[in-house]
């Protein structure tokens, strides 16, 4: 049995044999047809490969191996079968092949992550204008919201098998509206894995895009104060739910329930909630679904960056510590939606890597696509894995950013804002 607190040390290929966990030393992933630097030996030909390949030395890793390597006096053991002198030429030319192949399909997996991201932010710069003409009370502005909504629609939540995607950060200047924009594709999502119809589904874009409108009626200096508020300041900011459901329905074309929406999105089902205290039921059900996307989006996306969750952490603490404040159906929908691993989750492998989810695979929560920190890969090349191909492979663990050596944070640029939605592709 192997010892899990024995140190990594290093071996010759000679004494390899499946079951050992390696790494390739002084060889560049460019330089070996294997997708890793370090892996858990498969069988005999791997040996044979590493071999053809002039190495003659790696590291041994006990603590991920199921067996220690062979002692040199019993490499000619009956019982042991004998390995491949030499592989084919032919066989190294397919597992180059397929490497160069899986690095191409990965990298068109990135392109399609740039253009959702263009087009997502391309949105926000539309919406920031409906969001001024809407809190201006100009009724023109209405009509734009529901063609906005249907534009959102057609460009994210087309495919059934939806993916979520972690976007790069908004600029500054629109990062008001990425939060707005957020909670409404989160929303729609959850809406149409609830299978709610098309004017459902347009109440309750709107009532997500609209949620925090209210706010336009606060004193700014209220909204960018940073620490705790004092009980006078907490009460004035509750009344911003209120405040929204005033503007909209105020104005003219706005669908019945989306005033419902942005009055109720802050009551919880305990009744803990403002401004009216409402429990349960008695909440809309709509409104229901914006309290779950809102509270995840300030979670992750907190004013004090240290202070925000990973989508990870976001999901466990609502599930296992506020549970009771929203509709538990809904909340558990909005997991099963996002996946066990959301998009932006920093997690470690079974085989020592660190990564970022980028996708999540609706078929296989367990295994989604994950963009690898590896110092001899360029950043701009770094490699997506899609853990559902790789056997072998595993998470391990979530990682909060704090815990990350700067040069991982650096490769893999986790931000302080997050955007998601859904890839047709």
């Amino acid at each position: 049995m192997v010892e899990r607190d024995m140190p990594e040390y290093r071996i010759p290929v000679d004494q390899l044999r499946p079951g050992v966990f390696i790494r390739l030393e002084k060889t560049s992933w460019f330089e070996h047809p294997f997708l890793f630097s370090n892996f858990k030996v498969r069988d005999f030909d791997q040996i044979a490969l590493i071999k053809s390949l002039g190495i003659t030395h790696v590291m041994c890793i006990p603590e991920k191996s199921d067996v220690l390597p062979a002692a040199p006096e019993k490499r000619t053991e009956a019982k042991r079968p004998e390995p491949r002198k030499q592989l084919s030429q032919e066989v190294i030319d397919h597992l180059w092949e397929v490497k160069r192949e899986r690095t191409r399909r990965l990298r068109e997996k990135k392109d399609q992550i740039a253009l959702c991201e263009k087009r997502f932010n391309a949105c926000i710069k539309t919406f920031n204008d409906i969001y001024r003409d809407v809190a201006a009370g100009r009724t023109e502005g209405v009509g734009h919201a529901v063609g906005f909504v249907a534009r959102l629609a057609a460009l994210f939540l087309d495919d059934r098998e939806s993916t979520l995607h972690l976007m790069n950060v908004v600029d500054k200047g629109e990062s008001a509206y990425s939060h707005p924009m957020n909670v409404a594709v989160l929303s729609m999502i959850v809406g149409k894995e609830a299978r709610l119809d098309e004017a459902e589904m347009t109440v309750l874009a709107l009532g997500a895009l609209f949620h925090d409108i209210g706010k336009e009626r606060l004193p700014k200096k209220l909204l960018k104060k940073r620490g705790e508020l004092t009980r006078p300041e907490q009460n004035l900011l509750d009344e911003h739910p209120a405040l929204g459901a005033e503007i909209i329905a105020g104005l003219k074309g706005f669908p019945d329930g989306v005033a419902r929406i942005l009055a109720q999105h802050h009551e919880r089902m305990d009744g803990s909630g403002v401004p009216g205290g409402l429990k349960g039921e008695t909440i809309d059900r709509l409104a229901r679904i914006v309290a779950v996307a809102d509270a995840y989006d300030n979670h992750c996306n907190h004013a004090d960056p240290m202070e925000s969750l990973t989508p990870y952490l976001a999901l466990s603490y609502m599930f296992g510590q506020q549970k009771h404040l929203f509709d538990v159906e809904l909340l558990a929908l909005f997991i099963r939606c996002l996946g066990v691993y959301p998009p932006g989750t920093v997690v470690e492998l079974s085989n020592g890597d660190v990564g970022m989810v980028m996708a999540v695979n609706p078929k296989n929560q367990l295994n989604p696509s994950v963009m690898l920190h590896d110092p001899e890969v360029p950043k701009k090349e770094a490699l997506i894995v899609d853990l559902a191909d790789e056997p072998d492979l595993r998470v391990e663990k979530s990682i909060r950013l704090a815990q990350l050596p700067p040069e991982t944070l650096e490769y893999l640029s986790p931000r302080t804002r997050i955007t998601y939605y859904v890839d047709r592709s």
